[in-house]
C-alpha cells in the first residue's frame, strides 16, 4: 500500500509560484502525489523543488508521469549528436557545445541562445504546444554569477488590463515563430539575418484563452509573437510590444535563483512565461541545464493548426 506524501508550498510571489517540499525523490512518486502536484501547478503556475537530486534516467520517468513526452531530436539538425544520449526525452538547454565543453560567446551556439534569455513560453511555435517544463540544474555555475530563471504571470497580467483593451484582443490570433524571437534577441546575427519567419512554419493560437485547470483567463502571448492575424503591421507590432511589456511588469514576475545541483523547476507554459537571467558565467562556467518537456493535453494545445509531427529545429 503506497503511503501518502504530505506536501507543503511556500509561496514565492503574491500572485504565483510556490517552493514544494515533501516529494520524496528516492522513490516512485505515488500518482496520489503527482495529482497534488498537478494541482498545485494548476493554482501556482511554477513550483520549485529543492536537492531532487534526480538522474537523467529518473527525470525523464518523473515528467512522464505528468503527461506524454516531446521529443528532443526532430528539433536537432541532421546528423548533429545529442549529448544527452539515450534520453532523447531530455533537452539540452546548458551553455554547452555537443562535446560538452563551454560555448565561446561569439559562437552561432551562443547567438542561438540569446532567445531564451526573453521571455516565452516553449514550443508555442509548434503545431502542438509544451504544458509543463519540468527543468533541472544537472551543473550550476559558481554562487553570484548568475543564471536564474525569472517567470512571468499572464494570468494575473490579463486580469489587470482594462475593460477596453480586454475587448479589443478577445479575437486576436497571434502567429508565433522560433526565428522572430532568435532574430530579437541577436539583431546582429549573420546566420538569423538570412532567416525570414514569414518563410517558415508559424504556430497559430489564440492570444486570449480560458486556462483550463485554473478555469482563469489568460494572455498567452510570448517573444515568439510575429504578428497578430488581420492587423496592419506597424499596429500589431505595437500591440504585441505593449502586451509583453505590460506582462513582464514587476508586479507579474520574480526571479529564482538556482541553489543546488539537483534543484528542479516545473512551470506551466500555458499560463506563465519565463526567461534565463544573464550573467558572468557565460563563456567561463558550465551551466548545464536539462529539461523534460510535457505537451500540452488541453483543448487548445493545438491552437489553430494542424496536426502534425512538425518541430522548428535549431542547427
Amino acid at each position: 500500500m503506497e503511503t501518502p506524501q504530505t506536501l507543503t508550498f511556500s509561496p514565492l510571489h503574491p500572485t504565483f509560484g510556490a517552493e514544494c517540499n515533501g516529494v520524496d525523490f528516492g522513490s516512485p512518486i505515488p500518482p496520489a502525489t503527482i495529482s497534488k502536484i498537478r494541482s498545485a501547478l494548476a493554482k501556482y503556475g511554477v513550483l520549485v523543488f529543492r536537492r531532487a537530486q534526480l538522474d537523467d534516467a529518473r527525470h525523464v520517468a518523473f515528467a512522464r508521469q505528468l503527461g506524454e513526452l516531446d521529443d528532443s531530436i526532430p528539433y536537432l539538425k541532421a546528423g548533429r549528436k545529442h549529448r544527452l544520449a539515450p534520453y532523447t526525452e531530455l533537452f539540452d538547454v546548458s551553455n554547452l557545445d555537443d562535446d560538452g565543453n563551454v560555448v565561446s560567446t561569439d559562437s552561432l551556439r551562443w547567438q542561438l541562445g540569446l532567445g531564451n534569455g526573453l521571455f516565452h513560453c516553449d514550443s508555442s511555435f509548434n503545431p502542438r504546444r509544451a504544458g509543463y517544463s519540468v527543468l533541472r540544474a544537472h551543473e550550476l555555475p559558481p554562487k553570484g554569477t548568475g543564471g536564474a530563471t525569472a517567470f512571468a504571470d499572464t494570468r494575473t497580467a490579463y486580469d489587470d488590463l482594462d475593460a477596453e483593451t480586454k475587448e479589443k484582443i478577445k479575437d486576436y490570433v497571434v502567429c508565433h515563430s522560433l526565428w522572430h524571437s532568435r532574430r530579437l534577441a541577436a539583431p546582429d546575427c549573420e546566420f538569423l539575418k538570412s532567416m525570414d519567419p514569414e518563410k517558415h512554419f508559424m504556430g497559430r493560437h489564440n492570444l486570449v484563452q480560458i486556462h483550463e485547470a485554473s478555469g482563469r483567463t489568460n494572455l498567452y502571448i510570448a517573444h515568439h509573437a510575429h504578428h497578430i492575424e488581420g492587423l496592419d503591421p506597424r499596429e500589431s507590432k505595437k500591440m504585441i510590444r505593449y502586451l509583453l511589456g505590460h506582462a513582464s511588469k514587476p508586479e507579474y514576475t520574480f526571479e529564482i535563483n538556482w541553489e543546488n545541483n539537483g534543484d528542479i523547476i516545473i512551470w506551466d507554459n500555458t499560463c506563465v512565461m519565463h526567461k534565463v537571467c544573464k550573467g558572468s558565467f557565460e563563456g567561463r562556467y558550465a551551466r548545464d541545464m536539462r529539461r523534460a518537456t510535457v505537451h500540452d493535453s488541453s483543448s487548445t494545445a493545438w491552437g489553430l493548426n494542424e496536426k502534425s509531427d512538425f518541430r522548428a529545429g535549431m542547427p
